[in-house]
């Protein structure tokens, strides 16, 4: 699309809105796609590209509203992409560019975060600086946002470049100019805009203790491993160069430092099936050596220059249908435990890329509509955020909350996932993760401290210090998860101090209000 052709289009749809020949969205997009014809665009611009050559028309922000989906689960999420390098794997299925460009181990080219990428030239500064005005410009309040790291096995690449490159992106959401990433990160504790948490995607192999350590001395609240599947033999036969012992140690050794653990796991991968993908999910979370927080659900997809394309062509793989894909995630969904939070179910890979697998762009949607059919439920995290369920299907909250301790085994260490629900437990408000370890490796845990792990109110984000009656955060959820925390860590524990892993600018939050203080990474206060 040509910039020129992009004003114009914008200009005459705003002029069609202000004659009245807009009324809604429906029309509003029928109207978007007869224009993108008729200006001989191969796709239609989006709401951010349309507002960005309209400015602050009321007439077209009333009509080109954000997506609240984004941020009713209490957060604005930022993802940039560093700069393509090699990455230490060699698995079968991964695709590299599609495009005339190269890109980041995994990513062909056309996915929403790589072509912001590729239009800053990979520059992390850039980058932040893009996602803020889109978010801002779609109506969303982009003064509590998450960074996610993305682009290959970051940590591979050179170490000075990891430091600028964190550094660059910390800046970016502060509006300062520092002098080096202690710095910045000093200054997103006070910032107007807050960084609420940090995520890095890894592999298990590259989440040694000197990974872990440098994470969180990046400012790093979460980790995102790709374990794809527990089955060493898929694993050898994949070539994807770790075994399920490195999962184990990963997992392990994150939690022990406080962080939050996301799996990626790809079922329908080669020389699997069914039988083996279930097999591995259950275990999950049916053994004390895995549990992870979260999971983000990717079904395996042929994607051309790879070596899975080539089994594809000789008729020695066939991918999960999206049907097929649906039933096995819905199964999963159907006992994965309440204190899970199931984040994706799908690749953001266009569909003309995929030679083969799910194509279809709505798999959550299709696993859902699945379930209702059998009358199955799923009990994970966003499954039952309230502020979600209100928007999605007009469930009113409820005023009576219940407090709800789920206990158990992870990781040579107690868990304990505290929450705020109704009493039925079918709507989430806020939760907390606090972790017992036997032995954490972290000078700053010692034997006679807990740790906790994440603290989160669902719901719209609002401003510092701003109130709303029918908002969820800034209700006192957050201190009275904090101060149950406290309590079991003392009285049932026998703890004598707190420690918690919050986001660079979230730990003023916890200094002013609750007597915590700096302690390296972390902040923590004596019970």
């Amino acid at each position: 699309m040509i910039k020129m052709d992009l004003k114009q289009y914008s200009e005459e749809l705003l002029q069609l809105i202000k004659l009245g020949k807009v009324k809604d969205a429906k029309k509003l997009n029928a109207l978007k796609a007869k224009l993108a014809e008729k200006y001989g665009f191969k796709e239609i611009p989006t709401n951010p590209t349309i507002m960005r050559f309209l400015g602050k028309s009321p007439e077209i922000k009333a009509l080109l509203p954000k997506k609240p989906v984004r941020s009713l689960s209490g957060i604005n999420v930022v993802a940039i992409m560093a700069k393509p390098h090699r990455c230490p794997g060699h698995c079968i299925y991964c695709p590299s560019s599609q495009i005339d460009v190269a890109t980041p181990k995994s990513y062909t080219g056309r996915e929403p975060a790589t072509m912001r990428a590729l239009q800053a030239n990979f520059d992390p500064k850039t980058q932040v600086s893009e996602r803020i005005r889109q978010l801002t410009e779609t109506g969303h309040k982009a003064n509590k946002l998450e960074i996610i790291i993305m682009g290959g096995t970051f940590l591979s690449t050179e170490l000075s470049y990891q430091k600028e490159f964190v550094k660059q992106a910390i800046d970016a959401v502060t509006g300062k100019h520092s002098k080096n990433l202690e710095e910045a990160k000093l200054q997103a504790e006070t910032s107007q805009r807050r960084i609420t948490g940090i995520t890095f995607e890894t592999r298990p192999d590259y989440c040694r203790k000197i990974h872990v350590n440098r994470m969180l001395s990046f400012g790093a609240t979460r980790c995102e491993l790709g374990v794809q599947i527990l089955n060493d033999a898929v694993y050898k036969k994949i070539r994807r160069g770790h075994t399920v012992k490195d999962v184990v140690l990963a997992t392990r050794l994150l939690k022990d430092a406080g962080l939050k653990v996301c799996y990626h796991c790809m079922p329908g991968l080669p020389y699997a099936n069914e039988t083996l993908d279930l097999k591995s999910f259950k275990k999950m979370f049916s053994s004390e050596d895995f549990r992870p927080d979260n999971l983000k659900i990717y079904p395996c997809l042929v994607i051309k220059g790879t070596k899975l394309y080539e089994l594809y062509l000789q008729n020695k793989y066939e991918p999960l249908s999206t049907e097929k894909a649906a039933r096995l995630i819905a199964k999963v969904k159907k006992f994965v435990p309440p204190w899970v939070r199931i984040m994706r179910v799908q690749r953001d890979i266009p569909s003309q890329l995929i030679e083969a697998g799910v194509k279809k762009s709505n798999l959550r949607q299709i696993v859902q509509e699945y379930m209702q059919r059998k009358g199955w439920k799923c009990n994970c995290i966003r499954c039952r955020e309230a502020a979600l369920r209100k928007f999605k299907e007009g469930i009113e909250y409820e005023p009576e909350l219940k407090l709800f301790s789920d206990n158990y085994r992870a990781s040579h260490g107690t868990e304990i996932f505290l929450s705020f629900e109704n009493p039925e437990r079918s709507l989430l408000f806020a939760y907390c993760r606090l972790r017992i370890p036997e032995q954490s490796f972290r000078k700053e845990i010692s034997n006679k401290a807990a740790i906790i792990r994440e603290l989160r109110v669902v719901g719209e984000p609002l401003l510092l210090g701003e109130h709303k009656e029918e908002a969820i955060q800034h209700k006192g959820l957050g201190a009275a998860l904090l101060r149950e925390a406290e309590r079991i860590a003392k009285e049932t524990f026998d703890k004598k101090e707190m420690v918690v892993l919050s986001g660079l600018g979230v730990k003023e939050y916890y200094r002013k209000k609750f007597g915590y203080k700096n302690k390296g990474p972390y902040v923590h206060k004596k019970l």
